[in-house]
């Protein structure tokens, strides 16, 4: 695994590379590029974005366990409980493969 140093030169080209390629899809748009090059590229760039926010967060994670002492977040509320709601929309009698309508 890389150590910090590392980390850093990667963010560093990773951020030389994403300025770079915002540059070029800026260009194709200025330029009247068709639809599809636009889009193709503008998904290049946003798998760029992805790869860089990984490599930042690896960062901060090197730079955070780095410290010293250091005490993770504290972790947060739990979230709530999801409703099971399969159970209101089974069907209630009636015709079989009729969905949620209620015959009488």
């Amino acid at each position: 695994m890389p150590d910090l140093a590392e980390v850093e030169l990667y963010c560093a080209e990773a951020r030389d590379l994403l300025a770079h390629a915002e540059a070029i899809v800026h260009d194709l748009g200025r330029s009247g590029a068709c639809e599809g090059h636009r889009m193709m590229a503008s998904q290049g760039l946003a798998a760029l974005r992805n790869l860089e926010r990984i490599i930042e967060r690896h960062r901060r994670r090197l730079t955070f366990q780095s410290l010293p002492n250091a005490v993770g977040p504290t972790p947060g509320p739990p979230p709530p409980q999801r409703r099971n709601w399969l159970i209101f929309l089974r069907p209630r009698g009636g015709h079989p493969g009729h969905g949620i309508e209620a015959h009488s």
